[in-house]
């Protein structure tokens, strides 16, 4: 048996335990900010948290590919440096 979200997507038993957290701060007068990485976690998180939801941040998962290039350099910060 799977669990299904209100999107029509499998339910990942970590993320709703984060949401679950959410939706109790959100009850003790806390301000949501919530960020995903698709369209239909966007509704998601709309239809779930409703006007309680303060932000709402799109940010594709590639945004957080680290970018790097041949011509990085590595450089010494002496012995201040960590």
């Amino acid at each position: 048996m799977i669990e299904r979200s209100a999107a029509g997507a499998p339910v990942d038993a970590g993320q709703e335990l984060k949401l679950r957290r959410m939706e109790w701060f959100i009850s003790l007068g806390f301000k949501a900010l919530f960020a995903v990485a698709s369209d239909s976690e966007i509704a998601a998180a709309e239809k779930r948290f409703g006007s309680h939801l303060d932000e709402l941040i799109h940010l594709p998962a590639e945004a957080l590919t680290p970018r790097t290039s041949e011509e990085t350099e590595l450089v010494s910060l002496g012995q201040h440096g960590s």
